[in-house]
């Protein structure tokens, strides 16, 4: 029988013993009992038919009853919520029932192999998934073959009973019953599986579903966050006198931000999609730059801070990031817990022997210490010590993420503490060397939001006075934002460098892009009707909007959307909350980066094979104008709207774009590429001044004249004579 006729067959067996009231578990044991029966029932058929054929008279009402009580058994079994007590009481007279045939039959040597029926009927009994009724199943057959054997002695073989009779049966007993017993084993065997990849699914949608949850919660967490920090730093620069509002603001967000990032990485190794992204680098430059980002810290808290190292570099395959988390974790909570005038010592060291090489780093502090019976749980997730917290606001989840991150290395981590004298936390971890060599070591891959518990405020970034100082006019930036706190933070902060759009959602978002065609969109990711993503990737794959820049602002701060965001053509992806002066100086980047762009695509043929590659889609379209303008050159009419209807753009959006990739009207353009092809048809053609007019669009000869002395500085006649 074929597997897809077999899955048929079962899946019109399920229906038939259908129950709302069970469970999955308990219809599926209920599918393998009724099998077994439907088996059993169809075996004493054939052999009271087979009992009939040989005229065994006096044997045919045994027969008449194992057909009866499974009849009767089989209709009651389909409804009855207790189908386990119905396969017993059924099973239990028929263990009966064979006790009494064979004692008929003159004992165990002559049964005709009934025996194995009331063998058969307890193996039955472990199909009901009750332990004790099993028992007393085995008890009960058991008790009939002792009974039988006590009383074998004194029986005597019935005459109709002959001994080909009695072998045949025997063997015919002994294969049906042991077929149905390798029937049951094969079922059972089939349906587990099938049981268990059910549950592995179920297990794995809700391994998804919970880090879904995370991912959620991070989300809705860090879009209030931005606001927050954002307004923060914003009163921190405009009060008149401080009163350390605004800082408390700003610790308690970053805070609940570093909460965030910890719950998030948890449900990553849970659900095993968080991977190590190993470089090769010198893991004791890395390890001694982590502990100088935690030296204004140690400062402000009156710390003394010392990193020692007993080799001076360490080449070696690290997780900057995790390495970064791993450290800063237990640096952070060394500092926390040291008092002033109290003392830090990060100590890196590097042992080999025979047969491995490891790199060990030990964080030791003068701090308040742990209590020895606190000691074996503190890596337990959500644990707090008694009376210290060894987790900011008690959270419990930074030491229990660090433990998980060492293990992720193959590494482990120890701790050794007295209390009132202070803790030393080992790290080791073992040393490959199979990984890309990095340049900077990684260090140039550690994001600020890593310490933002443990780095105070810094002027990281320095924004300039205004974006594209000098200009007459504001860029016109284009907003795409759903929450409307950001949306407003965002508003106070570009106001004043940028003339601003909003739209609330990704749809939105798009058609004003293809209409006013600003010189920068900011996006968010997720939001109603289309995201960001989504914004971008019809950005980039239309004509009008194709050349203009964009910076993605989102809560996703995994790394497979920013890859995703950054590979639909986004120029910059900044995670929520970001730092305001970073947004401003990537911004401002973005506009110096343009104007480098109109230089280069206004003397293209001046522009190296890369430079044509990386301006790959705005040569063409450039390229597409020339090629219009060459067809039309001789036509005096032939301007702006025409250009427009030929790309499917508005003169609006045609001139927003081309002035945005050339930094000139479009207007302008074509005067100039008309005066450009007339001075080459005078000076490589031999054309008089009249004909090189008219054939560049020019009908009026002194308006030709006029305007070829303003482009070029001397009238069209000179180059006749310059020739002669």
């Amino acid at each position: 029988m074929s597997s897809k006729k077999s899955h048929h067959i079962i899946a019109i067996i399920d229906r038939y013993l259908a129950d709302p009231r069970l469970d999955s578990e308990t219809l599926l044991r209920k599918r393998w009992t009724w099998l077994f029966m439907m088996v059993n029932f169809l075996g004493c058929t054939a052999m009271t038919v087979l009992g009939l054929f040989w005229e065994l008279g006096p044997m045919l009402w045994f027969g008449y009853a194992l057909v009866s009580i499974h009849i009767i058994g089989l209709l009651i079994f389909r409804s009855a919520l207790r189908f386990d007590l119905v396969i017993n009481i059924c099973y239990s007279i028929i263990v009966i029932l064979a006790c009494a045939v064979i004692i008929q039959l003159g004992g165990l040597s002559t049964s005709m192999g009934y025996v194995f029926i009331g063998l058969n009927c307890a193996m039955a009994s472990v199909l009901a998934g009750n332990l004790r009724w099993t028992i007393a199943m085995f008890a009960l057959y058991c008790s009939t073959i002792i009974l039988i054997g006590l009383l074998d002695p004194m029986l005597e073989t019935p005459a109709f009973l002959t001994p080909q009779h009695n072998t045949i049966y025997f063997v015919l007993d002994a294969v049906w019953v042991n077929a149905c017993i390798l029937f049951l084993v094969i079922l059972f065997m089939k349906d587990k599986s099938r049981f268990e990849k059910a549950e592995a699914e179920k297990l794995r949608k809700l391994d998804e579903a919970k880090t879904q949850l995370y991912t959620n919660l991070s989300h809705e967490f860090r879009t209030p966050l931005t606001v927050i920090l954002g307004l923060a730093d914003q009163l921190d620069k405009n009060s008149g006198r401080s009163t350390g509002g605004p800082r408390k603001i700003k610790f308690q967000s970053r805070v609940l931000l570093r909460l965030v990032n910890q719950m998030l990485d948890i449900a990553k190794i849970e659900a095993g999609s968080m991977k190590l992204n190993l470089i090769q680098g010198d893991i004791i430059r890395y390890v001694q730059y982590i502990t100088g980002s935690f030296q204004s810290l140690a400062d402000q808290n009156k710390i003394k801070l010392e990193y020692q190292s007993n080799h001076q570099s360490v080449l070696a395959d690290y997780d900057p990031q995790k390495l970064l988390q791993i450290l800063g974790n237990l640096i952070s909570n060394a500092i926390k817990f040291t008092d002033p005038g109290g003392k830090i010592r990060v100590s890196v060291s590097s042992n080999k022997d025979e047969n491995s090489e490891i790199v060990s780093f030990v964080v030791r502090d003068t701090g308040k210490g742990i209590p020895s019976q606190e000691l074996p749980h503190i890596f337990d997730r959500f644990y707090q010590v008694r009376d210290t917290l060894i987790e900011t606001q008690g959270t419990g989840l930074g030491l229990a993420l660090t433990r998980e991150l060492v293990r992720m290395m193959n590494g482990s981590i120890t701790v050794e503490s007295t209390e009132g004298k202070g803790s030393e936390f080992t790290v080791n971890l073992p040393i490959s060397r199979q990984a890309l060599v990095e340049a900077d070591h990684g260090i140039g891959l550690i994001h600020s939001e890593s310490l933002y518990i443990a780095i105070p405020d810094k002027d990281d970034y320095k924004a300039h006075d205004t974006v594209l100082r000098g200009s007459i006019e504001k860029p016109l930036l284009l907003l795409v934002e759903d929450n409307k706190d950001v949306r407003d933070y965002l508003v106070s902060i570009l106001e004043d460098h940028y003339l601003l759009e909003l739209a609330e959602n990704g749809k939105i978002g798009l058609d004003k892009a293809l209409e006013i065609v600003p010189d920068i969109v900011l996006t968010d990711v997720m939001m109603p009707q289309m995201d960001g993503f989504e914004l971008i990737r019809r950005l980039k794959n239309d004509i009008r909007g194709d050349h203009i820049p964009t910076i993605v602002v989102t809560a996703k701060g995994d790394f497979p959307s920013k890859m995703k965001g950054l590979g639909l053509g986004a120029d910059h992806y900044l995670v929520k909350p970001f730092s305001e002066q970073e947004l401003l100086l990537k911004l401002n980047n973005l506009l110096k980066a343009r104007n480098k762009m109109q230089q280069k695509l206004l003397a293209a043929s001046q522009l190296s094979l890369s430079g044509r590659e990386k301006y790959k889609q705005e040569l063409l379209f450039m390229s597409k104008i020339n090629s219009i303008l060459d067809e039309q050159m001789h036509d005096e009419d032939f301007g702006i709207n025409q250009i427009a209807s030929i790309l499917h753009m508005s003169r609006s959006q045609l001139y927003r774009k081309f002035t945005a990739l050339t930094n000139i009207s479009i207007g302008r353009y074509m005067k100039s590429y008309r005066l450009q092809k007339a001075k080459i048809m005078i000076e490589s053609r031999g054309k008089n001044v009249s004909e090189a007019a008219i054939d560049s669009g020019f009908k009026n000869l002194s308006h030709f004249s006029t305007s070829f002395s303003e482009e070029f500085g001397y009238p069209p006649s000179s180059l006749i004579k310059m020739g002669d």
